[in-house]
């Protein structure tokens, strides 16, 4: 006889059918605190995350993170409204360190 036939036939009936009866299985209070709790945990995390975020922008205001540049600010004219990015020359444009100059030969 085969390992697989062995398995198949003997063991996987006395493995498989563990699960309890429909009737047996009943919501629980105990359950439900712990859902109640998860509830409780998102909300103070999302609470606790909107306090630190606007504490965050009232130091940034006040310059605790060093000066704001003017162009950062969404309320003076002239900025970059959200989700565009500015036109900002591309790291190949220009000039480059040590253009013509003998640095850029290959050594022989």
């Amino acid at each position: 006889m085969h390992l697989t036939t062995f398995l198949v036939a003997e063991v996987l009936p006395l493995v498989a059918d563990r699960s309890p009866e429909p009737e047996d299985v009943k919501a629980g209070w105990t359950g439900f605190g712990i859902f109640l709790g998860l509830a409780a945990a998102v909300a103070l995390l999302g609470w606790a995350l909107t306090r630190q975020l606007k504490r965050t922008e009232r130091n940034r205001q006040a310059g605790a993170f060093g000066p704001v540049p003017p162009s950062e600010d969404a309320g003076e004219p002239g900025a970059t409204p959200a989700g565009e990015i500015p036109d900002v020359p591309a790291a190949d444009e220009g000039h480059h360190p040590g253009e013509g100059t003998e640095g850029d030969q290959p050594r022989a």
